[in-house]
């Protein structure tokens, strides 16, 4: 009796260890996933010689300057997403949902989502808590965190589109990133093109500083909205002496190095407790 017993103990103990093994990354690394726009990509395009480090590396250098675990950060940020368009997509297939061991998951989604639906109110919480379904049942371990946009549009619509955010986030029992709040307070004691970075069309400059801009430019792909062209890019306020006057100069408001770093600085801010 007693060696049937140790024969099934050490049976259970067996398989709950390869059980333990199939759903733990074999990596030490806490693994986390950012979804969202064209303002969770990073700071330069991506074909592009970075000016500095992208998001994802400054989030795990700050974690790594906090004494934090290790992590491994993978940037999923698609320029012009909603809620809508990833779902089903080819791209949530491919960067998302085959992605394993992930332990959280930041969302952030609205930017797009309130300039490209009819009815906003009704169909990004719906498209949204659609997403974060997809989400759980694709990625079961992870801990899902839903954030709040960065001041791109008037703060009022951002308020309209942060509001709808929190209630998703209630609703759906997830924690909740504020990130709008720490950034729309740095433009208010900084000045409100502190964050965002400074792109135009290099045809809307004089001719006489096209040469001297060209460690600036790069071709860009359209949109619907704006036609493919050479684009001066400038992620920080060194040309505003010479440009600022120029109409369009500060126009553009995705967030620039700074925007990026104030980021993930309060990205490993909120993650610090959940780490530690």
């Amino acid at each position: 009796m007693k060696i049937i017993f140790k024969i099934l103990l050490v049976t259970l103990i067996y398989f709950g260890f390869v059980a333990f093994k199939s759903t733990h990354s074999p990596s030490k690394k806490i693994k986390i996933l950012l979804i969202g726009d064209s303002t969770t990509i990073g700071n330069t395009p991506r074909e592009v010689k970075p000016e500095g480090p992208h998001l994802e590396q400054m989030i795990e250098q700050l974690a790594q300057i906090e004494g934090l675990p290790e992590l491994e950060v993978i940037n999923t940020g698609k320029g012009g997403d909603t809620a809508a368009g990833l779902l089903g997509s080819d791209w949530y297939k491919e960067k998302i949902a085959h992605v394993k061991y992930v332990d959280f998951i930041f969302l952030r989604m609205g930017i797009n989502d309130w300039f490209k639906y009819k009815d906003f109110q009704t169909e990004f919480p719906e498209k949204m808590k659609v997403l974060i379904g997809r989400l759980k049942n694709d990625h079961p371990k992870a801990k899902i965190i839903i954030s709040t946009i960065c001041r791109f549009m008037s703060e009022d619509d951002c308020k309209e589109v942060n509001s709808l955010i929190k209630n998703i986030a209630q609703d759906e029992k997830l924690d909740l990133f504020d990130l709008y709040t720490p950034y729309n307070e740095f433009l208010h004691e900084n000045g409100e093109n502190s964050l965002n970075v400074r792109q135009m069309y290099i045809d809307s400059l004089p001719q006489k500083y096209h040469e001297w801009l060209k460690p600036y430019t790069h071709y860009r792909e359209g949109w619907p909205q704006t036609p493919s062209g050479y684009v001066v890019k400038v992620n920080d306020i060194s040309l505003d002496p010479i440009f600022g006057e120029y109409k369009g100069w500060y126009g553009d408001r995705h967030p620039n190095s700074t925007g990026y770093n104030l980021i993930a600085q309060e990205t490993v801010k909120f993650l610090k407790p959940l780490l530690e």
